[in-house]
């Protein structure tokens, strides 16, 4: 039996999330895989998973230029530049998000019943400047496109467009008008989320609160997400907000006993509620409870954001 090659163990190494050693394979073989499509778009995977932003958006670009016709690898493409255009300077950041979008456009114009890349394009319509291709009513048009695919899906992303445009009339209109959404944590979610943006940091932990209480199928993975993203906020909340500080630390922990990385990906990470759970000892003057959070967590993280907390903290 022939031992795998390179690429089918990256593959491999792709499923399990191990960016290290993924990226130690493929860096000697480039030179084997200088034209194959599969290579770049693993390769950018591993910079991407290991928070190189430049080299993930340049090697996810080759992928993409390589195979014009892989929706996936446009997505991946459109992420690593929005990711990109965060951490270059205002005269750079425009370039890097005309492709974002426009990376997310192609991926669904080749597969538009996949309301992942809609709602990527959706999002970055929705936040991204004016300037920097940004278009609110496009944003809605999509959500009204999505709509035709799945109900459900296309009244929450229009759920997110009013929030966007901080359109609460029509938000409140919109939920008081679907009994479908009425039973969903999202309204309460994004309620939380607008009034954290506002500073209300009070109102919004009773807005997440409200999310975590809903009776939810455990099979419904989106609602499940949804509820694990409310106890996660209204733990950031108590911290941003210095308020309910009890209160944050429990949905913490609780988000913490509850999150399965591997299944909820878009979701806060292991590492991210640690380093929260333990600012919020900090606040409580926990201080061996918050070093036994930080110490592991400054020696194994690979994300450059949480160490520069981390260094930022008085421990």
């Amino acid at each position: 039996m022939a031992a795998p090659s390179p690429l089918e163990q990256a593959s491999a190494l792709m499923e399990q999330k191990d960016y290290q050693q993924l990226q130690a394979l493929l860096e000697p073989v480039q030179s084997q895989y200088r034209r194959d499509a599969s290579y770049w778009y693993l390769l950018g995977r591993a910079a991407m998973g290991l928070s190189d932003t430049a080299a993930a958006e340049k090697h996810l670009k080759r992928a993409a230029e390589l195979n014009s016709n892989q929706a996936e690898y446009q997505f991946w493409y459109g992420q690593s530049s929005c990711n990109q255009a965060q951490n270059v300077n205002m005269l750079r950041a425009r370039g890097f998000a005309i492709r974002c979008r426009d990376a997310f456009a192609s991926a669904v114009k080749l597969e538009p019943e996949n309301i992942s890349y809609q709602r990527a394009l959706a999002q970055f319509h929705m936040h991204a400047p004016s300037i920097a291709g940004g278009d609110r009513k496009q944003a809605l048009l999509i959500a009204q496109d999505v709509k035709q695919i799945d109900g459900l899906q296309g009244e929450l992303m229009a759920l997110e467009v009013h929030v966007a445009n901080q359109d609460l009339a029509a938000f409140e209109a919109l939920v008081g008008g679907s009994e479908l959404l009425q039973a969903r944590p999202e309204p309460f979610v994004l309620r939380g989320i607008y009034q954290q943006q506002q500073d209300a940091h009070e109102q919004a932990i009773a807005e997440f609160e409200q999310a975590t209480q809903l009776s939810i199928d455990p099979d419904d993975k989106a609602a499940v997400a949804q509820v694990l993203t409310a106890w996660y906020q209204l733990g950031r909340s108590a911290l941003v907000g210095k308020t309910q500080l009890e209160k944050g630390i429990a949905a913490l922990q609780h988000y913490r006993t509850q999150l399965d990385t591997a299944e909820f990906t878009a979701l806060p990470d292991m590492d991210w509620a640690d380093l929260r759970l333990a600012q919020l000892y900090l606040l409580q003057e926990e201080t061996e409870l918050a070093r036994a959070l930080l110490e592991p967590l400054k020696a194994s993280s690979q994300d450059q954001r949480i160490l520069a907390e981390i260094n930022k903290l008085s421990i």
